[in-house]
């Protein structure tokens, strides 16, 4: 596996990047979990994450990312600590946490 790709971050300082939608970042100010999905076949420690809403668009579009699914993604860098903050949020908050 080669070296991840790094981002710098006001709060940790450079980190590994990582991306999540956009509302995963959003549950990171308003502190509200918002579920916390990655795809199912991944060896990364921080695969790319979405949340319950997302999980239910692309669901709704036969699991591709295309027309409201992609739209309101809202594809987002975060910092690998300012991911695992969010992970542990949003899995506490038990809306959906799992592999898909």
């Amino acid at each position: 596996m080669s070296n991840p790709r790094t981002v710098e971050c006001e709060r940790h300082g450079p980190q590994p990047e990582t991306f999540v939608c956009q509302h995963i970042v959003l549950s990171l100010h308003t502190r509200l979990p918002v579920g916390f999905f990655w795809p199912r076949d991944t060896q990364e420690s921080r695969p790319n994450a979405w949340c319950a809403e997302c999980e239910a668009r692309v669901k709704a579009m036969d699991g591709e990312w295309t027309g409201t699914a992609g739209q309101e993604l809202g594809v987002s860098l975060l910092c690998a600590v300012c991911y695992d903050e969010a992970r542990e949020l949003n899995l506490e908050g038990k809306i959906g946490p799992r592999a898909v």
